[in-house]
């Protein structure tokens, strides 16, 4: 280390012009703490000039001021008991330290008595090295956050297929421990079966150097779970792959849920088509604009119409509604509308293939929050009853004229020749 009370001239310069030279910040600080060296490296760090820094307190300029009273007594007690120079020397020390625009440091310092003359200490910028230390270990906090409180399984294996890390849910889920885990084979956690999936697998993603989600079903107990399983390879500075790193998602509730759904769905749909007559939701905006959103197959026995035809529009369907029935149709549905009271209609409807059908529509309405009508309902093909009724009044009337000819006939019958 530098000793500049029994250092020769010559050596003097020599190490004079090393410290100048030196990236290293340089300060010789009197056993008063006052500061009577300064190399260009200080000025750089600390931002003070020599010449405006010679002779001022250690601790007035460069200790932050939350630490000064500590720093001045401590360096009083040591002119008072001789200091702990022995124990100090030429070992580096990391402490805060200020700049002079106020900005906060970290440096490392390394210190050398000076004898009488107090001491020298060779000084380094550890704000940067320490700001990325803080930053790392915050990142390896919520890493491990995530990692410990995730509910996916998650795991890292070696080459040839040894624990190197299993998480919170893993140990959960299988009941072991990170540390007994640790070292050993899948084989030796799961059944064979179940790892030689898994290792085919591992060699798949260690072989292609890119990840893969698969789905792998896991026997657990007297069910069996399904997982959504992403392998991601673990590489080296170089690219080599050195394990895989395993993310398994259970996704059984969701599969179920969804499978339960679709085969509501399919009985909704069967027996909304099986039922008799369309079964339709038809909507009319505050603007005029009406369409039906929903319509079920039945529109094709009734109007010779695929769904495709009615969805989304009306104009299709007021157009083969019988000339002498529009205006009844239309008259209701405002009604319906103005009112909120269930919409009922009958009319005649003339179909593509020539024949007229009579239809019977029923539904109820409702108001939209955007002040839209919507009307939920069925119609019915009522022509089979409407001929019935139509013969009968025939009949009825055949039967009432045969009636008059009777009368009228035993009327003549029954005079005196």
């Amino acid at each position: 280390m530098l000793n500049l009370a029994s250092a020769p001239p010559a050596a003097s310069l020599v190490r004079d012009r090393a410290v100048d030279a030196t990236t290293l910040a340089f300060m010789h600080v009197d056993q008063d703490g006052l500061i009577q060296d300064w190399n260009p490296a200080a000025e750089r760090l600390f931002g003070w000039r020599r010449d405006e820094i010679l002779g001022l307190s250690l601790g007035d300029v460069l200790v932050p001021p939350a630490l000064r009273s500590a720093h001045n007594a401590g360096f009083a007690r040591r002119l008072v008991t001789g200091g702990d120079e022995e124990r100090i020397a030429g070992h580096k020390v990391e402490m805060p330290a200020v700049h002079r625009d106020g900005r906060e440091l970290r440096i490392s310092l390394i210190i050398d008595a000076i004898g009488q003359d107090g001491f020298g200490a060779f000084i380094s910028d550890q704000t940067d090295w320490h700001t990325a230390q803080q930053e790392l270990q915050r990142s390896n906090t919520l890493i491990n956050a995530i990692l410990q409180h995730t509910s996916a399984m998650i795991c890292a294996k070696d080459l040839e297929g040894r624990y190197l890390f299993v998480n919170g849910e893993y140990e959960r889920i299988l009941g072991v421990n990170a540390a007994d885990v640790v070292g050993r084979l899948e084989s030796e956690m799961v059944s064979p079966a179940v790892a030689a999936v898994g290792r085919a697998h591992d060699a798949d993603v260690i072989e292609s150097g890119e990840a893969r989600t698969v789905l792998e079903e896991v026997p657990f107990a007297e069910e069996i779970r399904q997982y959504v399983v992403t392998r991601v390879p673990l590489t080296d500075p170089d690219g080599s792959v050195y394990g895989v790193c395993t993310i398994a998602i259970d996704d059984t509730t969701r599969r179920r849920t969804d499978a339960a759904l679709a085969a509501g769905e399919r009985r909704f749909a069967t027996t909304v088509n099986n039922a008799p007559g369309m079964l339709y939701q038809f909507r009319a905006a505050p603007d005029g604009a009406a369409w039906f959103t929903f319509v079920s197959e039945g529109c094709r026995e009734i109007f010779g119409l695929e769904p495709v035809e009615i969805l989304g529009a009306s104009g299709r369907l007021y157009e083969i509604i019988a000339p002498e029935d529009r205006a009844s149709f239309f008259t209701s549905m405002s009604v319906s509308a103005e009112t909120l009271q269930p919409w009922s209609w009958q009319g005649g409807i003339d179909c593509s293939d020539g024949t007229r059908r009579y239809i019977y529509g029923v539904s109820r309405p409702r108001r939209e929050a955007d002040g839209s009508t919507v009307w939920d309902g069925m119609m019915l093909d009522r022509t089979r009853e409407r001929n019935t009724e139509q013969d009968l009044v025939e009949v009825r009337r055949e039967v009432a004229d045969l009636t008059d000819r009777l009368t009228a006939l035993s009327s003549k019958t029954g005079d005196p020749a």
